[in-house]
């Protein structure tokens, strides 16, 4: 199968090298497509897509450009699909999941326990939403922040000012989010293939950080997580449309377990370090067993 990945990062990339080698270890052809090397058109009524790629087409589409993916390359995926394409994940999912709040909408409506959220443009409501969080400290973040850059913990309302005054556009608006103290708390990062847990780790955040993402320096410890996580990071991966994707969930002892993101294009190179499990090899033989992806 010729499994086309959709991606701005070069072959170096941990995750593209990875599902690069894995799928010619298993007798697959990827190829690393770039969103500016594609063109897409509607002629004569219907839809139809060009591409830098030798040979023949993909038969399948792996987009991985992550949270910071923006208006033209989302576009592109929908092109890809209206162009008969199979993509893990389409456009509908990816739409949700790059924009947090969007996200934790889609878990509150299929009833799974969220962090209590607002979502504000201006410092007024902003001021309102720390109101209704019971007061500082709360935790801010930019709807398509990644890997911890855009999250900051707001601990007065000075600080909270300084954020609204120098956002670069209002418009995009910023998360309001309870703040779960990380004592005592775990991080759970859970990765779905399917209807499957393929592998977990627990996150522990850095000495003086309440954030616990692997790529400021958190640690990462592999874990079998119990029916009731198991179930929990499925399930959210399913209320978004997803096929793949990194369900980040937070157990702090004192209520239900919460679901704080997921990620469509989650990284692998934390979790296989941590875990042992070859990750990158369970992607492609998903995308390549299932055949299903959309449309």
């Amino acid at each position: 199968m010729h499994i086309g990945i959709l991606t701005a990062r070069s072959p170096e990339y941990h995750p593209n090298r990875r599902l690069v080698e894995a799928g010619s270890e298993l007798g697959h052809r990827v190829t690393l497509i770039h969103p500016k090397n594609c063109l897409s058109a509607i002629v004569s009524g219907k839809p139809g897509l060009e591409m830098a790629v030798s040979g023949d087409q993909p038969d399948v589409l792996l987009p991985r450009i992550g949270a910071t993916i923006n208006d033209y390359a989302l576009t592109l995926v929908r092109h890809f699909e209206l162009s008969g394409f199979k993509a893990f994940n389409g456009f509908q999912s990816i739409l949700l999941a790059r924009s947090k709040f969007l996200t934790l909408q889609a878990l509150a409506n299929h009833g799974i326990s969220v962090p209590d959220s607002h979502f504000v443009s201006n410092l007024k409501n902003f001021e309102r939403a720390v109101s209704k969080l019971g007061g500082y400290p709360v935790v801010a973040k930019t709807p398509n922040s990644r890997q911890g850059k855009g999250v900051i913990l707001v601990e007065s309302a000075l600080t909270a000012k300084f954020i609204m005054d120098n956002l670069p556009t209002k418009k995009q608006g910023i998360l309001v989010q309870e703040f779960i103290s990380s004592h005592g708390r775990e991080d759970i990062r859970a990765f779905v293939l399917g209807d499957r847990v393929i592998g977990a780790m627990d996150l522990k955040p850095k000495a003086g950080d309440f954030r616990s993402n692997i790529h400021l320096n958190g640690n990462g410890k592999g874990v079998n997580l119990n029916k009731e996580l198991t179930e929990l990071a499925i399930e959210s991966s399913k209320a978004l449309g997803l096929k793949i994707s990194g369900t980040d969930i937070i157990v702090d002892g004192n209520s239900a377990p919460k679901v704080i993101e997921v990620n469509y294009s989650p990284g692998f190179r934390g979790l296989e370090a941590a875990t042992g499990l070859d990750i990158a090899t369970g992607i492609i033989q998903y995308v390549t067993q299932t055949g299903g992806g959309t449309p």
